[in-house]
């Protein structure tokens, strides 16, 4: 599934591609202001699937852990990035993680550290 990651100025752009699962076909706008942590990889927590996907490593959806909403998009557990969310709003759900399979997460995880204050 493709998936690409802008950094903007005040935000970042995350196009998820169609996402059979959610209506997301614009993507998500995460301000910077939004983001309280950025890892990458291992470990991916135990989750619940409210909505979507969940296929041995692959999950792609809502998920519910430790009492909160997580969305989940990734095939491959170590190519993947994890945002901690200071409950940002996605439809009608507070989400408090995202995490995303890219490329390269290390760089990506780098770029976007620069810009979170």
């Amino acid at each position: 599934m493709e998936r690409k990651i802008q950094l903007m100025e005040t935000y970042v752009n995350i196009e998820l591609g169609n996402s059979p699962f959610l209506k997301l076909d614009k993507g998500l706008q995460i301000p910077y202001s939004s983001i309280k942590g950025i890892t990458t990889g291992r470990p991916i927590p135990n989750a619940f699937k409210v909505y979507g996907a969940l296929l041995r490593e692959m999950r792609n959806g809502l998920f519910r852990a430790k009492g909160s909403y997580q969305l989940h998009f990734f095939e491959n557990e170590l190519k993947t990035l994890h945002l901690d969310l200071n409950n940002f709003q996605v439809g009608k759900f507070k989400i408090s993680k995202l995490i995303i399979g890219v490329e390269n997460p290390e760089e990506i995880s780098k770029n976007i550290s620069e810009r979170v204050k």
